[in-house]
């Protein structure tokens, strides 16, 4: 048995805490948002996988494969993604085991839609278009019974502040709120890093704090500057459309009413989320999303029963899909980069597992494909568990990647976050060039500030780091590829070329504190209601 601390409550997180503790490890899971303000519980679309089901209508794991690593700009490791897609249907079985309840047809087999650049009906749902809200309530319930049993220590007022090291290795975590709690290997899944932009899909901005602890530790961050923007964020609403509603059928307009997709790629409204991204960003006029072929086929009071997370939200500012398009524009929606690790969710610091949107597997490339986010939070959930049963955690990644290179950041709070948002709306956002990127940097730098030279971790803006990582990334890739689109690129960069970052100058607190002792942590066991 081993002392497990997993920092975040998203499906990553709670994944792995369940399967920790299925697993006979003493496991602790933190989080500060009481377990419902993950990236995890907006997630609309669904979980794609492909299913017995899917294999009778002609899916297959392989088409899977082949449409993630098209979708990712071929800029993805076909070995992890072949790995993902396989075990994507006994994923949904462990799911199914924790409580998820799938919609299902009238027959009662599990509904299947498609998604843009998926070339099947694979994509599992739940509650129509409240996917991530249904499995994260499921594995919440779930997981709160073992806290009831005592089998599972639950935090939801807490969350890391630094990383704590041991005998060459991570040890355990300093709460944010002070307190610090051993153990022998420390698993962060708390997301991406939406909070670094103003104009987002993530109704809870994530301050990117799993890449800032990681960053701050010495481990190596790979395609930080591999930023997904969804193309139908309705800012009126301030609410992110699924595209699942383009699977149905959805078309998008320019101001003229031109379906303007059909001119940019063959897939129309259906091509990878990058490619329509930039194409709603260049519509003239703006850029609307037109339901009426749905309501055409369908009738009216199909969009509500299908889609009623996305009916009621539009409705409260006063749209309505079935009456007339609505606005929109792209937004900051999921990070492909982050703490690169391997097959078994390591890092390369000892101890120091990463799940989820934090970890940057490889699985995604240059652009993720639809519903492959919760598919990806699953399958490392379980693998970073699997490396600690197995005695493989202290073991530092084996990256099949190029050397990192060093970058010297100084590491105090630089730019007030209202001035990072700005700035990386403008110069980190659909399109980008070198000068934009150069000013980006200038402003970011904490000596722009004029804060003085006194180092402090502590109070270290996360936003702003992870903002500077993604900037300095992107200079790094001079040309286009995926959703790393240069403005000034010459031409596209080659797939496969990673570009990988590394603090040269780590700094991580001390471990004084036993595996799974806490000292000054809040209750473990209290989980708010």
């Amino acid at each position: 048995m081993s002392a497990i601390v997993v920092v975040g409550g998203g499906l990553a997180g709670l994944t792995a805490a369940l399967a920790g503790v299925e697993a006979g490890h003493e496991v602790t899971l933190l989080d500060d948002g009481a377990f419902r303000s993950s990236a995890s519980v907006q997630a609309q679309g669904g979980f794609s996988a492909v299913t017995a089901a899917g294999l009778a209508a002609g899916d297959s794991v392989a088409s899977h494969v082949a449409d993630t690593l098209e979708a990712g700009a071929r800029h993805g490791d076909p070995a992890v993604a072949a790995a993902v897609c396989a075990a994507a249907e006994e994923h949904v079985g462990t799911l199914t085991r924790w409580g998820t309840v799938w919609d299902t047809e009238a027959d009662g087999t599990v509904s299947l839609t498609r998604e843009a650049a998926h070339a099947a009906s694979r994509i599992l749902h739940v509650g129509g278009d409240a996917t991530g809200a249904g499995i994260v309530e499921a594995l919440r319930r779930r997981a709160e019974a073992l806290g009831a049993e005592g089998r599972l220590r639950l935090d939801g007022l807490e969350e890391a502040g630094a990383l704590l090291l041991g005998g060459g290795a991570v040890a355990g975590v300093a709460g944010a709120h002070g307190g610090l709690l051993g153990a022998d290997a420390v698993i962060l899944a708390s997301g991406g890093i939406s909070g670094a932009y103003g104009t987002r899909t993530s109704r809870f901005a994530n301050p990117g704090d799993a890449a800032a602890l990681a960053w701050r530790a010495g481990a190596v961050l790979a395609d930080a500057e591999m930023v997904q923007f969804h193309p139908t964020y309705c800012a009126e609403a301030g609410f992110m459309v699924s595209e699942a509603l383009r699977g149905e059928g959805a078309v998008l307009r320019d101001a003229t009413g031109r379906r303007f997709m059909l001119e940019i790629d063959e897939r129309a409204e259906l091509a990878p989320r990058d490619v329509v991204a930039r194409g709603v960003a260049r519509a003239q006029g703006g850029a609307w999303l037109d339901a009426s072929p749905i309501v055409e086929r369908e009738g009216r009071g199909f969009l509500a029963r299908r889609f009623p997370t996305i009916t009621a939200t539009l409705a409260q500012a006063g749209l309505d899909l079935e009456r007339a398009p609505i606005p929109v524009r792209p937004a900051q929606h999921y990070w492909m980069g982050g703490v690169a690790v391997d097959a078994h969710a390591r890092s390369t610091v000892p101890g120091l597992l990463v799940a989820g949107e934090a970890s940057r597997t490889g699985l995604h490339g240059a652009n993720r494909l639809a519903s492959n986010s919760l598919l990806e939070a699953v399958h490392t959930g379980l693998a970073a568990v699997a490396t600690v049963s197995a005695g493989l955690h202290r073991q530092p990644a084996t990256l099949r990647l190029g050397a990192p290179v060093p970058l010297e950041l100084e590491d105090r709070r630089g730019a007030p976050l209202a001035t990072v948002r700005t700035l990386a709306d403008r110069h980190l956002g659909v399109e980008r060039e070198a000068a934009g990127l150069s000013a980006c940097l200038v402003a970011l730098d904490p000596a722009a500030e004029g804060l003085g030279a006194e180092r402090d971790p502590s109070c270290a803006s996360s936003e702003a780091l992870t903002a500077r990582l993604i900037a300095h990334s992107a200079q790094l890739r001079p040309g286009s590829l995926g959703a790393h689109h240069r403005l000034d690129a010459a031409g596209e960069a080659r797939p496969g070329a990673t570009v990988t970052l590394v603090n040269p100058h780590p700094a991580t607190r001390r471990a004084t504190t036993a595996p799974g002792a806490a000292a000054g942590m809040s209750d473990p066991r209290k989980v708010p209601a």
